[in-house]
């Protein structure tokens, strides 16, 4: 009998190799945009402010609605950027790698301004990354991890005994079951980042 989703359980373990390589992509580029010279750079710092302003005023426009728009406007850019990475990853992996390197950079580079700024990087992390996100960073790299495959598994070596055809079906199948998982996991996250987040950074900000 055709079943079109796989147990979420099931499609975690059976793909842990590429949650921990799209973790390994996001932390390695984190820590090299955190240690990286340029940011001391004063050369830098007009791009930089440029790109920290337009996040703050994204956040702040985000921070004046009311906590259910906010929460539904992070929710959905979220979620169309982890879509992308997931259902477009057959396309040779582009999409994924590309998303893991330029956000770890962008977490990188924030914490190493926020450090510059006086803002100790433990706390920084506790209280201004951590609480929304255990979520949000799970759901992106399991998303990721299952973007990954996609591209390896669709384009360079089709999955043991299996058509490059055959291959795509079932890593969709695998796609489209952890959905669920991820728009739960995107949803607390979001009211942790409005609710939550912006109290506990008053704490070290």
């Amino acid at each position: 009998m055709f079943r079109f989703f796989f147990p979420v359980g099931r499609v975690i373990a059976e793909n842990r190799s590429w949650l921990f390589m799209a973790t390994a992509i996001f932390l390695s580029c984190s820590i090299a945009f955190y240690f990286t010279p340029v940011f001391s750079d004063p050369a830098s710092e007009p791009v930089l402010d440029a790109q920290l302003e337009g996040l703050e005023g994204l956040f702040s426009l985000i921070m004046d609605t009311s906590p259910p728009i906010g929460i539904a406007l992070i929710f959905m850019n979220n979620f169309l950027s982890m879509a992308q990475m997931l259902l477009l990853g057959f396309l040779a992996g582009v999409s994924p790698l590309v998303t893991l390197g330029l956000n770890g950079a962008l977490v990188g580079a924030l914490l190493s301004f926020s450090t510059q700024e006086g803002v100790p990087l433990l706390a920084m992390i506790a209280f201004g990354l951590l609480p929304h996100g255990i979520f949000e960073l799970f759901a992106f790299f399991l998303c990721a991890a299952i973007g990954l495959k996609f591209g390896y598994h669709c384009v360079a070596s089709p999955l043991p005994g299996k058509t490059r055809g055959q291959s795509f079906r079932f890593i969709w199948k695998e796609a489209i079951s952890i959905l669920p998982l991820v728009v739960l996991l995107l949803v607390i996250a979001a009211a942790v980042e409005i609710l939550i987040t912006p109290r506990l950074l008053d704490l070290v900000l």
